[in-house]
């Protein structure tokens, strides 16, 4: 049933005017944390390219565009004059007062060991400490002294160069910072965002059934925040945004309510010989006719087609074939003619036509053609089919019997040119007098060897034999094609696969369909398209503009046109979760369906959140299970929390792997999906993710990667059976591969293609395992360039970071995690030694250079010397990677970047996890049901 809630918190409604047939939007304020400069950003010319389109249609996509643009801006000022606060769920901004005085304590710390740096008028990277309050209010507050705090609880800052606190002072200050940071965070805050790319993709997929539907070249894709490409704060939308968006509107509405194009007048096309194709040695031009005399079923090497003639609509045509069959062939010759659309596709029999005269002859039959297709001719009982290898080996024993010269000339040319050329030069050694054919005359076996050989590679020299039949029969010529039509116009496939969507769809309105029947749509498709049971009064105003422009135009499918894409432009289509406070049902539902499944709420679901049922802990709990085995999770998030995308840019240097291919990047994302789908669907321990007794590998990465005994490739005069397709293997916990750090996809995506990165590794490491990023370098800072000659290696390199104070705060967490993966090269093979390329005589050739040192030891004092030792720390240290595992996803699931006071909810649901050894459904559905999953 529709909705009658008249009002809802900060609701988007579409209000037409029946009258105008327009959109004149009326919105109440809505909620955005994203400032009006970054939410609008020019007013760029939009294109409508819909042939359906009237004049009037045109003007409606712009005034609508313009109206949603209107109204975001006026939605986005007024809640900038009236900041939105909540009174009645703890789930909303803080309600503490929006400014905090520093008091002495505090005061006498920043001005006794930050305010050098960082007072007013000189304050480095434009940190100022040196004011007496704190402004709440400001965006960018909480982030600075969330900042403030890390680094001085990691003792980053002060400086090492600097005068340091006592512990007594750093832990009161400390103490200070939490007790405010805690008080003035709020509990959710996503900014006001739009669809995603990948989110908008998926849901028009979803809603018009369309599973391959992708988007327009011309969408702008998404920036990424924080790893995700789902976050609010880079979610604005833009001028270029709606003009895609507009576009893909229209391209939606068309493949449903696009009527057919004009039925064609029929006319007359006639083909001569020279009109005919050629494909390969499918046909030959001689003495004014196209001869066929090949009779294998590839189209390509047998047929032939008129050039310049393509079906113009699906209808009935009238074909006129005249031909004649040569004097030696079987008769009659039989004229096998098809409909395709290209010679890759696969080919329709229109009919079977009879030659039975050796003089030109006029055969006609009438066909039905499909819009895009063309007639081919195929002559089906030739005595020469290649393609067959018994029949070709059979014909050429025969003819060789007959012709032994022939077997002798071809024995001579050796190995023929394919086509007519090659058939040139056996002719020209046939009529050579000095031709030697006496043993193949004597000898049935000479005759018998070219035969074989010819047979072996029955294409090629079946191409150029194919000449002989061309020039002495049997054939079929061919000398005129006449094509008549369209005679009668039929609905195309397309028109009818159109018409059944469109019916699917509508529920099957028509043009007597009653106002009732267009209501009932427009609640099942506003339902399904806001993922909310649609307002009474949409349902009314989309009725309205649908009849109002059948009235128009007299057509429903105008008005149907016209109302869908409205409602894909509209904002309760494009936006999610607007306001502040908790989750309605609804916008429950589609954060738990995009977050599981990056799709809308499918029936079940929507069914749920319509009756205000899943609100309920006990529901939810059940919707999430329900959702969680879906594969899109294991896909789209762990792209992106690991930090995958570089591999589909990424291409070894050849030197380091000659034969990479894009299987080798299909393997390795694989390889990641099925390990984190594996733990989740098996409950197993979240650390399994990186200390796993198991590895999936196939084929591809088994043996060159993960040097598998099961997967080495077979020796010389040895047959092996190798494992196909991607699998589980068993392997011991602490090997030194297995889990998400020795992972060839993670190891790539690492590294730069020609040599590894170990500060960008232990960078990757401290985010997105530890979840202990450092700060951003200093400018000043270069990057490391890589060495290919192997005269110094990465920790040679950055000794110079060591050396320095003000460096080494931040390497000494950095390179230990980073040098561990020292002995996985650039695409995350083993290695022992650095390579050292020596260029002799114009090729690189690679030796071994310095052995590599993986040991280091973290700040809390543990020895490191491989991977391995890394991993049995991570097992014997699970909070560390459950944590950031945690906040990844909830992140991930919110659209925000977690705040001081969720990380201080997270330590807490983590830690409940621990009696039950960090079991990674469990702890998924634990942070589905948490007040941060819950707050918009």
């Amino acid at each position: 049933m529709a909705s009658t809630s008249a009002t809802l918190v900060n609701p988007i409604c579409l209000v037409m005017s029946s009258s105008a047939c327009c959109g004149n939007w009326g919105l109440k304020p809505i909620h955005s944390q994203t400032p009006l400069a970054e939410l609008i950003i020019g007013a760029e010319p939009l294109r409508t390219n819909s042939p359906l389109l009237s004049f009037q249609f045109y003007s409606v996509i712009k005034l609508t565009t313009l109206a949603l643009m209107t109204a975001l801006i006026f939605a986005t000022s007024a809640h900038a004059q009236t900041p939105a606060t909540s009174s009645h769920s703890t789930l909303s901004h803080s309600t503490s007062s929006h400014s905090t005085l520093i008091k002495a304590p505090q005061q006498h710390f920043l001005t006794q060991f930050c305010t050098d740096c960082h007072g007013s008028g000189n304050a480095e990277n434009d940190v100022v400490l040196s004011d007496d309050s704190i402004d709440w209010t400001r965006p960018e507050t909480q982030e600075k002294w969330e900042l403030i705090q890390s680094l001085i609880e990691k003792q980053i800052m002060p400086p090492v160069d600097a005068e340091q606190p006592g512990e007594k002072e750093r832990a009161e200050l400390l103490s200070w910072l939490d007790t405010q940071l805690m008080k003035n965070s709020p509990i959710g805050g996503t900014p006001l965002r739009r669809l995603s790319s990948r989110e908008y993709r998926n849901t028009i997929a979803a809603i018009f059934d369309l599973p391959n539907f992708q988007l327009p070249n011309n969408f702008p894709p998404d920036s990424s925040a924080h790893g995700f490409d789902n976050q609010g704060e880079n979610l604005m939308i833009a001028g270029s945004h709606l003009e895609a968006m507009v576009d893909t509107a229209t391209s939606i509405a068309d493949s449903f309510f696009m009527p057919p194009p004009p039925a064609p007048a029929p006319r007359e096309v006639i083909a001569l010989p020279k009109d005919l194709t050629i494909s390969y040695s499918s046909a030959c031009l001689i003495d004014g006719t196209m001869r066929l005399a090949s009779s294998g079923s590839n189209p390509r090497r047998n047929a032939t087609w008129p050039s310049r003639f393509i079906a113009p609509a699906t209808g009935k045509y009238l074909i006129e074939i005249t031909a004649a069959a040569s004097p030696n062939a079987s008769l009659p010759a039989e004229l096998e003619m098809s409909a395709m659309t290209s010679v890759k596709s696969n080919l329709r029999l229109l009919d079977k036509l009879e030659f039975s005269k050796t003089d030109p002859h006029t055969v006609r039959t009438e066909a039905r053609l499909e819009k895009g297709e063309t007639v081919t001719l195929r002559y089906t009982n030739g005595a020469l089919d290649y393609e067959n290898k018994t029949a070709y080996k059979k014909l050429l024993t025969q003819l060789f019997d007959k012709q032994p010269r022939l077997a002798a000339a071809w024995n001579a040319v050796g190995d023929p040119a394919r086509g007519g050329s090659g058939w040139d030069r056996v002719v020209e050694m046939l009529n050579d007098p000095k031709l030697d054919a006496t043993p193949f005359i004597n000898e049935k076996s000479k005759r018998d060897a070219v035969a074989t050989a010819m047979t072996k590679n029955s294409v090629k020299s079946g191409e150029t034999l194919v000449y002989r039949f061309f020039e002495q029969g049997p054939y079929l010529g061919i000398h005129r094609v006449k094509v008549v039509g369209p005679t009668e116009v039929y609905p195309s496939k397309d028109e009818i696969l159109r018409l059944k969507k469109r019916n699917e769809l509508t529920a099957g309105l028509s043009e007597t369909s009653s106002r009732s029947e267009i209501e009932s749509f427009l609640e099942q498709f506003l339902g399904r398209t806001f993922r909310r049971s649609a307002h009474e009064s949409e349902i009314t105003a989309y009725a309205d503009l649908i009849q109002t422009e059948h009235q128009r135009t007299g057509s429903i499918d105008r008005g149907l046109h016209l109302a869908v894409r409205s409602a894909l432009l509209s904002p309760a289509f494009l936006y999610r979760n607007i306001g502040d406070g908790e989750l309605t049902d609804n916008e429950l539902a589609s954060r738990l369906s995009y977050f599981l499944k990056s799709m809308p709420p499918d029936a079940k679901l929507q069914k749920v959140a319509n009756e205000a049922r899943l609100g309920n802990s006990k529901m939810l709990l059940s919707q999430a299970k329900r959702l969680c085995s879906s594969q899109a999770l294991a896909a789209d998030f762990t792209t992106q929390w690991l930090g995958l995308e570089p591999l589909n840019n990424l291409m070894p240097d050849v030197r380091l792997m000659k034969n990479f291919k894009p299987v080798h990047k299909a393997s390795m994302k694989r390889e990641v999906q099925r390990t984190f789908q594996h733990v989740l669907d098996n409950n197993l321990p979240v650390h399994d993710l990186v200390t796993p007794d198991f590895i999936f590998t196939d084929e591809i990465l088994g043996w060159e990667f993960h040097g598998l005994q099961q997967y080495q490739p077979a020796g010389k005069g040895e047959t092996k059976k190798i494992p196909k397709g991607m699998r589980q293997v068993t392997i011991e916990r602490d090997a030194k591969r297995g889990g998400l750090l020795t992972m060839p996809a993670v190891l790539m995506a690492t590294a730069n293609g020609v040599d590894t990165q170990p500060v960008l590794r232990g960078v990757w490491i401290l985010e997105n395992i530890l979840g202990d990023p450092p700060p951003d370098p200093p400018d000043a800072v270069p990057a490391l360039t890589p060495d290919t000659r192997g005269t110094n290696s990465p920790k040679d390199r950055l000794a110079a970071h060591m050396a320095s104070e003000s460096c080494a705060a931040c390497h000494k967490s950095i390179d230990p995690l980073g040098f561990v993966l020292e002995h996985f090269d650039p695409v995350g093979r083993w290695r022992d030694h650095y390579p050292k390329y020596v260029e002799e005589k114009g090729q690189s050739n690679r030796l071994d250079g310095g052995r590599i040192d993986a040991s280091g030891t973290l700040p809390d004092g543990e020895q490191l010397n491989d991977i391995q030792d890394l991993k049995r720390w991570l097992k014997k240290n699970p909070e560390p990677f459950v944590r950031c595992l945690s906040e990844k996803l909830l992140s991930y699931a919110t659209g925000r970047p977690m705040n001081y006071r969720e990380r201080h909810i997270i330590e807490d649901i983590v830690a409940s996890q621990a009696t039950n050894d960090y079991r990674f459904r469990d702890l998924l559905l634990a942070l589905i049901q948490s007040e941060i999953f819950r707050a918009k």
